[in-house]
């Protein structure tokens, strides 16, 4: 009976809760009227939810006292109790704080209001969909201060970046990556990101934002924040799935001179012969080196280039609930390159969780796992483009490879056998993962500790099958392994105070991160048959066997402050300090100080701009600080040993010898940075600027001054701490709204940037060779006192002699010859040498920038971004063969204009034959112009309407997109790509050895097609 009436009792309160809940509709508008699609609408205390449609309208079950909760991005969240009414329409207030941009900053966040500092921002907007395997290739332009210039155009080939310029010489240059939270170090490997992924990416350029890193934020540093599910709609989660297909081909192909015009210039270069009088003749009696009616040519290019394409695929998963959010993706990324036998195969998987445990405590986890493969490039592209003659056939009349040299008869390998044969590949596994708690212990004050850590283990597979026509020993093996491991503990402070007129923000913290780094190889040669490859080094001959291990450890410890106050919001005061403490220093010099300070007045907080119409924002800003670098690699201070044999009572043993002599006394790189800023709004921001001048030195600069004598096995240098640096220059940044209406929008951004380096300091010395081309050139660049860093130096070429007495008043005779090359003489003593050099222009461009313009008509957008680069020389290393026709290598198609007797002698351009045995200085010939101007993306978006219909049961957005990259290219370089060729580090002084050029993988002009559901 009981039992009856319990059951009684619970069908009743059923009842009535059934008969409680109502359907509520309504309408949601901001304070003009307008309705607002997309806002939140969720029943307090429960997961019911919903979302306004295109007009505002939204529908909801919720029973009489409960609470519906309105909340939208950039106004104040509003809370409604439900009544006895169906029908709740509500108009929600506009949050002035949330529509100020927020912006990541170091270990925490700022509004662009109330920031004193230089930042860049780049939301996901501008990355998205681009077809591309690593962030910093869709970086290019976007961002002031920041120039991204691709090495070249291999599949998962990174960029060089630089912030406001080089900061050292023998330290790094490379920026600072901090993703989530986790600083990941200079050499990030970007490949194991997936763009589609990226949230944010804050470029951080002066002082009061990088000493919070302090010893490592000299050359900048870029913090990148991946996507969660803070801001979606409670309930559902989000489906989407995104995948594109792209096609790419050879974009601005290298020219070389091939057919009938090569044969005709290699004979007449061979015939040249000095003469009866010594000023130059061509002896057509002498015999030809080709035949023209036997010779066949081979388009070499065209034979090891293809059509790329491009496979990528993402799928995520978004949801938020009132105690926890999240992000959870996959991606498959699958590219051939534009030469044969390259590529990238990619597979990437993340997820972000954030929960709170409860009013005060909360909790969550970033991580991400990639593992991929890279075909590495099987073909040296520049040696095809300088060595391998258009004369030499694929395969020889028996069907086999073709290994000489028709010419000379040398030795050379065969591009067609390297493709097929040859094996070359790394893989790649990368995890890295930040988790974090953090808990208010009192009102304003909470403490957060984050451990993170991120283990990279690389191997790469080589083997060179003895089959291969440069091969003599049978097949060769090698295996290299290495291993990272970085982990990282970071506790911070945070109290925030808010009175009537003042605000008061601390951060204070102590973290430590430790670097492992682990590396083996071994390799085998004569291979008896190529059956197994690498898999077993045994087979290999015994003799031949080479291992070899590594080890390396790093350690820093720090503590960091910083302190944020305002007044009124009108008055913003920033200071900064970080002490570093690293273990690659010797004791005494392991620990320095960082300090910075920053000041804003935000000028429109003011009582006489209250009545303005025109200017919505005015700020003035400066900051001023310290910043530093390492720049030493571990163990420097320590003396290194290297492996030896020796006779020992009449056996061989092995010994130990010095192998690098320790660098005592080293210290930081301090780099000093004076940065002013200006902000500007007009016309309710419809048009925004921002303008910054900065200036930074650097001092203590590592050299690597070489020794007087062999003191070590491998010592040749020692690093010291000599000579400065600086850099100054100009950032504009322009943001306008040009049209705005119901169906029409369009948005232009303006990017523009210029730096002046200038060494100031070298120890006493006037300059410091750089870099040699390895053309029998000479030195090619150097670091010099007052010059740019780098700069180009070498003779000036006036052009080709034209009479014998021009050859005799330069005291040339038996050494030039009428229609070879002449150059002017410096110091005048008949000779051309490193003694006639001069300053013959920098790779560094006087500006760069980009200019990016957004047009939406209604579900149509189209989006149009121009990136460029003016001022920057190159340095065109194949002028030394190809333009005097020097050796056995291949001539630029220029040559069919050059002087030649009788028919063309007005002609600047040296006759065949002067210049082929005889030594050519790096001259201003080899110097070209780099500017250029590029369509970098066209891309258009349709986002299909779905108010009604079949697709609208199924999903929730559909778009469909189209994009080309690399479209147009404006320029006068000739070899090639100006920018795959700008950065190129080379022999020298690593990270500044710039600007040379010598005909790299080539970049790809990209056309993909994409689709992008959500469900």
């Amino acid at each position: 009976m009981n039992l009856k009436r319990m059951l009684l009792l619970l069908l009743f309160f059923s009842m009535v809760s059934l008969q409680a809940q109502q359907n509520l509709t309504g309408t949601i508008t901001d304070e003009s009227g307008q309705p607002l699609p997309g806002v939140n609408v969720l029943v307090k205390g429960t997961t019911v939810g919903t979302v306004a449609d295109f007009d505002g309208n939204y529908s909801i079950e919720a029973s009489e006292g409960a609470t519906l909760e309105f909340s939208y991005l950039g106004f104040v969240t509003k809370s409604v109790l439900v009544g006895s009414e169906t029908i709740i329409n509500t108009v929600l207030q506009e949050d002035v704080a949330l529509l100020d941009e927020v912006v990541v900053i170091g270990y925490g966040t700022s509004t662009k209001k109330d920031l004193v500092s230089s930042v860049s921002s780049i939301k996901s907007d501008v990355l998205e969909n681009q077809p591309v395997a690593r962030v910093d290739q869709a970086l290019q332009g976007r961002a002031t201060g920041v120039e991204v210039t691709s090495n070249n155009g291999t599949p998962g080939s990174g960029s060089t970046i630089r912030i406001r310029g080089n900061s050292s010489i023998n330290g790094n240059n490379d920026p600072l990556y901090v993703i989530d939270g986790f600083i990941a170090g200079t050499g990030f490997n970007l490949n194991t990101i997936n763009v589609n992924d990226i949230a944010s990416i804050e470029i951080l350029k002066d002082a009061t934002a990088l000493s919070i890193y302090g010893t490592r934020g000299a050359s900048g540093v870029i913090l990148i924040t991946t996507k969660n599910g803070k801001g979606m709609a409670p309930g559902k989660p989000v489906v989407a799935i995104n995948h594109y297909q792209s096609i790419q081909e050879t974009a601005n192909r290298i020219d070389i001179l091939g057919g009938q015009g090569f044969v005709d210039y290699k004979n007449e270069s061979y015939q040249f012969t000095p003469g009866p009088d010594g000023f130059g003749l061509t002896d057509s009696s002498l015999p030809l080196v080709l035949n023209p009616e036997t010779t066949t040519t081979t388009d070499w290019l065209d034979l090891v280039e293809q059509t790329g394409t491009i496979s990528n695929t993402d799928v995520s998963v978004t949801g938020n609930s009132e105690n926890a959010n999240y992000f959870i993706s996959g991606n498959y990324f699958n590219q051939k390159g534009v030469l044969r036998g390259s590529g990238l195969e990619r597979v990437n998987f993340r997820t972000n969780l954030d929960v709170r445990v409860s009013d005060r405590f909360k909790t969550g986890i970033r991580a991400n796992i990639t593992h991929y493969k890279i075909e590495n490039n099987k073909v040296n592209y520049g040696n095809i483009v300088s060595s391998v003659l258009p004369t030499r056939p694929v395969y020889l009349e028996d069907g086999s490879f073709s290994f000489e040299n028709p010419i000379s008869a040398g030795l050379e390998r065969n591009p067609e056998a390297d493709i097929q044969l040859r094996v070359d590949h790394d893989l790649v596994t990368q995890v890295i993962t930040n988790a974090y708690v953090e808990y208010e212990i009192a009102k304003n004050l909470s403490f957060k500790s984050t451990f993170g850590a991120q283990l990279n283990y690389v191997k790469q597979n080589n083997y060179l099958p003895g089959i291969l026509p440069e091969r003599v020993n049978g097949g060769f093996g090698r295996i290299n392994n290495n291993f990272t491991k970085s982990i990282l503990n970071e506790n911070t402070l945070n109290y925030n105070l808010d009175l009537d007129d003042h605000s008061i923000k601390v951060l204070g913290g102590f973290t430590w991160q430790k670097d492992n780094n682990e590396s083996t190889f071994s390799e085998a040669d004569q291979f008896p048959n190529d059956v197994v490859l690498f898999n077993n080094l045994a087979l290999g001959d015994a003799s031949t066997a080479v291992v070899g291990s590594g080890y390396g450890q790093r350690t820093l410890s720090s503590f960091l402050g910083r302190v944020n106050y305002g007044y009124k919001s009108k008055y913003l005061l920033t200071l900064v300090g970080r002490y570093d403490g690293s273990s690659v220093f010797e004791t005494g010099n392991k620990y320095a100080f960082f300090p910075s300070i920053g000041a804003a007045w935000n000028v429109d907080e003011e009582d006489f701009m209250a009545d303005s119409d025109v200017i919505d924002r005015f700020k003035i800003r400066g900051s001023y600080g310290i910043v530093g670098e390492q720049g030493v690699a571990a163990y420097n201070s320590l003396a290194t040993y290297s492996n030896t044999t020796t006779v020992f009572n009449g056996s061989l043993v092995n010994g130990v010898v010095v192998g690098d002599v320790p660098s005592s006394g080293l210290t930081w790189e301090t780099t000093k940075q004076l940065d002013l800023g200006l902000e500007l709004g007009f016309f309710n921001n419809r048009i925004t600027f921002e303008a910054d001048y900065y200036k930074k030195t650097t001092e203590d600069l590592l050299l690597a001054v070489a020794l007087s004598g062999q003191v070590g096995a491998n010592s040749t240098t020692q690093l010291q701490n000599l000579g400065s640096v600086q850099n100054s220059g100009f950032e504009f940044g322009l943001n306008t709204i040009n049209v705005e209406n119901d169906n029409f929008q369009w948005e232009s951004s303006l990017s523009i940037s210029s730096n002046k380096s200038e060494i100031l300091e070298l120890d006493g010395q006037e300059y410091i060779s750089l870099q040699s081309t390895g053309n029998q050139g000479g030195n090619s660049a150097r670091l010099i006192v007052g010059e740019a860093l780098p700069t180009f130096v070498g003779a000036k070429y006036l052009g080709t002699y034209k009479t014998a007495d021009e050859i005799i008043a330069d005291g040339r005779e038996g050494r030039s010859f009428i229609g070879g090359p002449r150059y002017e003489d410096v110091n005048g003593d008949s000779n051309i040498n490193d003694e006639d050099s001069v300053v013959l222009g920098s790779p560094i461009p006087d500006f760069y920038g980009g200019f990016r313009n957004t047009f939406t008509y209604k579900d149509l957008s189209l989006d149009v971004f121009f990136h460029g680069s003016y001022g920057a020389e190159i340095y065109n290393v194949r002028t030394q063969t190809a333009y005097f026709g020097r050796g056995e290598q291949n001539v630029d198609p220029i040559v069919l204009d050059r002087w030649v007797a009788g028919v063309n002698e007005t002609s600047d351009i040296p006759r065949a034959g002067p210049s082929n045995s005889l030594f050519n200085p790096n001259s201003s010939l080899n110097i070209e112009d780099g500017s250029y101007i590029r369509l970098k993306t066209l891309s258009l978006n349709y986002n299909v309407p779905l108010e009604s219909g079949a697709l609208s049961e199924v999903f929730s957005s559909l778009n469909l997109y189209v994009t080309g990259t690399n479209l147009l290219l404006f320029t006068d370089f000739t070899l090639g790509d100006p920018e795959v060729n700008n950065f190129t580090a080379g022999s020298g002084l690593g990270s500044v050895s710039q600007g040379f050029a010598s005909g790299q993988y080539p970049y790809a002009k990209t056309i993909t097609l994409g689709l992008k559901v959500e469900f």
